[in-house]
């Protein structure tokens, strides 16, 4: 009775076992991370100029996966061109934004070029801190995050490539070539090994790339990966509002910058901490991420002390998870 007893625990055993393996496989198929490519390329309508003259800069990108937040820093040789149309009291006055990118999402942009460009967010900041390199090479700064109440709450796939913003630049003497005087640089790019960066194209603002996937630098760069959920609904389940509550699931990612304006986001330096760094924590760039189950306060401040928000956050396990955990065992190592 006991060895048949002990053959029966076995073969339950391991008829869960090959379930739980075909379950997981099938649950790994349906949220496996698919290959993803975006390519931003400079076009100029002009290749040499005379001093006085225009040159209208158009930036165009092309994904084969549907975005939500994008930083990109073109850098422009500073003795050679000057930036137009701008205006004191709006950072984004020299830039036009163009095509679905500019009814769907929320804008910014910026062209004093803030030192953080050049002392911290690049990867190479002994050159890029040089007192001559910041005197002459400017940076015309973009960066857009979805905005939810609009485009239906879809995010964007630019299967084609399209002209997502434009700018002009005024010509300061003659010039025989401007190829190489307008420019993406790698250096810029938030990768796994160099978070900081400032140069990023992904679903959410903590989307990273690794350098090493870059294809081509200069006037065009590319870049393939791996990116999760390649589908365009904006994050229904991880990181909603309710009553108040920011909530999202276990292991899911958020970033709380969405949430403030961008007349806070440009005129503070914001500080960000987790009142429980053993539920959330929280990046520099308010990027929150569900360590475990549970409730708890994200608070962001300025350095200033003049502003000072708080987010209720709660995190929870999804279906798939709870499934995992109940069917699979999956308490042993999940929970």
């Amino acid at each position: 009775m006991k060895k048949t007893f002990t053959k029966m625990i076995s073969v339950l055993m391991l008829i869960t076992m090959l379930l739980s393996t075909g379950i997981v496989s099938i649950v790994s198929s349906a949220s496996s991370e698919a290959d993803y490519k975006a390519t931003f390329s400079i076009v100029t309508d002009k290749t040499s100029v005379k001093a006085g003259e225009e040159v209208k800069v158009s930036v165009k990108l092309k994904t084969n996966y549907y975005i939500c937040a994008m930083e990109l820093p073109v850098i422009y040789d500073g003795d050679a061109f000057k930036v137009q149309n701008t205006s004191p009291t709006s950072l984004k006055s020299f830039l036009t934004f163009e095509g679905r990118m500019a009814s769907a999402y929320r804008t910014n942009g910026n062209w004093k070029s803030p030192a953080e460009f050049y002392t911290t967010r690049n990867s190479n900041t002994e050159f890029w801190s040089q007192k001559a390199i910041m005197d002459r090479y400017k940076i015309a700064f973009a960066s857009w995050s979805s905005d939810s109440t609009l485009n239906g709450g879809k995010l964007v796939k630019l299967s084609n490539e399209e002209t997502i913003i434009s700018f002009t630049l005024k010509a300061q003497k003659d010039i025989s070539n401007i190829a190489g005087l307008i420019f993406i640089h790698k250096d810029f790019l938030k990768t796994e090994s160099f978070a900081g960066g400032r140069w990023s194209c992904g679903r959410s603002k903590t989307e990273k790339f690794d350098a090493k996937n870059i294809v081509a630098v200069g006037q065009t760069i590319t870049f393939t990966g791996k990116v999760p959920n390649m589908d365009g609904n904006n994050n229904t389940d991880d990181g909603k509002v309710e009553d108040g509550v920011i909530a999202i699931n276990f292991k899911a990612t958020k970033c709380l910058e969405d949430e403030l304006n961008e007349t806070i986001l440009k005129d503070y330096n914001l500080k960000w901490t987790s009142e429980d760094e053993s539920i959330v924590t929280v990046d520099e760039d308010g990027n929150i991420y569900g360590v475990a189950p549970g409730e708890t306060t994200v608070t962001v401040k300025s350095t200033d002390g003049k502003f000072t928000k708080t987010f209720d956050v709660k995190v929870s396990y999804s279906i798939i998870q709870w499934i995992i955990i109940i069917v699979l065992f999956g308490w042993i190592w999940y929970v």
